[in-house]
């Protein structure tokens, strides 16, 4: 069992999820997309290069809420222990 108190251990910033939502949107939207044919919805959905945009989209905004995740990781084990 770790030293940490429960509540700080399950923490996630505030600015992971800021940036993983939207990643895991643009995820979800562009695997449908490359599901199906959505020109009829809007023009922008009939070009080929719109379900591989919004996946590369979702990769760099969940790639980028991986460092504060890591980032909070890296503080918590820097933290001196409690019983010090």
């Amino acid at each position: 069992m770790t030293n940490m108190p429960a509540a700080r251990r399950a923490t996630v910033p505030i600015s992971a999820w800021l940036l993983g939502l939207p990643g895991l949107a643009c995820l979800f939207a562009g695997l449908v997309l490359l599901a199906g044919d959505f020109s009829d919805v809007h023009p922008l959905l009939a070009e080929s290069g719109t379900a591989i945009a919004l996946i590369v989209s979702a990769i760099a905004l969940l790639g980028s809420a991986a460092f504060p995740v890591v980032l909070r990781h890296l503080a918590d084990a820097d933290a001196p222990a409690a019983d010090q």
